[in-house]
């Protein structure tokens, strides 16, 4: 199988449809991703909706009973973040975490906790300083997801885990991940961090909780850890595009 076959037979933003093409898309695949992210507003929108007819009323959560279990999984993999995120960036893939783990609570989406932590603390490890290649050369949450996948698999915990997590950091971009498609735990790094950058969800979890996790995770310099309105994306990737939809602006603070 050729790897242009490979691409087109892979479900777009996997490791294996980045494979050949760097992360870009086709003109069938950029209307796809445009529809992934209408829908995320209009999810949220309906959210904001139910919320104010009061339909839409979470429970408060303990921040400490969403804290990732303490295993091998879990402490390779925040322990390659902290060597390689600054705070700012760190803090985000915290509450991307977080915040994916409180909209599954109200959802009562099952999923597995510590795989879904190795990819929302690494998601955005494509971003960090140093790491290679350049964002002008790939997208990078696909080298994001190979680092990802081949630092675990180093560090013993087999191939199929490594490829759960190198996807899910993969696919987050596509704006709505499908959690029957691509796992629970996919489906929740990319609602986690859609909630952090722009609020979308957010209405599913508690004010109060909301707010405990903005004040031990704080969002200060975000934007410019995501280096949102500095980066030069390769041209016909997901980040490149969502940039340029957003004129290359960032978006307002969503829990003003």
């Amino acid at each position: 199988m050729t790897q242009s076959q490979h691409h087109q037979n892979a479900a777009m933003g996997t490791l294996a449809w980045g494979c050949g093409t760097e992360g870009t898309l086709s003109g069938g695949e950029k209307i796809r991703l445009i529809g992934n992210l209408a829908f995320v507003q209009v999810h949220a929108a309906l959210d904001t909706v139910r919320h104010r007819l009061g339909l839409l009323t979470p429970a408060p959560v303990s921040l400490d009973a969403l804290m990732p279990p303490q295993t091998a999984l879990v402490e390779d993999a925040l322990q390659l973040a902290t060597e390689t995120h600054r705070d700012a960036l760190l803090f985000h893939s915290w509450r991307t975490y977080l915040f994916g783990s409180l909209i599954a609570a109200h959802e009562r989406l099952d999923h597995d906790p510590a795989l879904f932590f190795a990819a929302a603390i690494l998601h955005d490890i494509g971003l960090t300083e140093r790491h290679e290649p350049s964002l002008c050369t790939r997208c990078f949450a696909l080298s994001g997801g190979e680092r990802a996948r081949d630092h675990l698999c180093t560090k013993g915990h087999g191939g199929e885990i490594g490829q759960k997590v190198g996807d899910a950091i993969a696919l987050h971009l596509n704006g709505w991940v499908s959690a029957r498609a691509h796992g629970a735990e996919a489906h929740l790094v990319s609602r986690g961090a859609v909630c952090d950058l722009f609020g979308a969800g957010h209405h599913r979890i508690a004010p109060a909780t909301l707010a405990r996790v903005l004040e031990r995770f704080p969002r200060d310099g975000v934007i410019e850890a995501l280096r949102f309105e500095t980066a030069e994306h390769r041209k016909g990737t997901r980040p490149a595009i969502m940039t340029g939809l957003s004129g290359g602006k960032a978006p307002a603070e969503p829990f003003g």
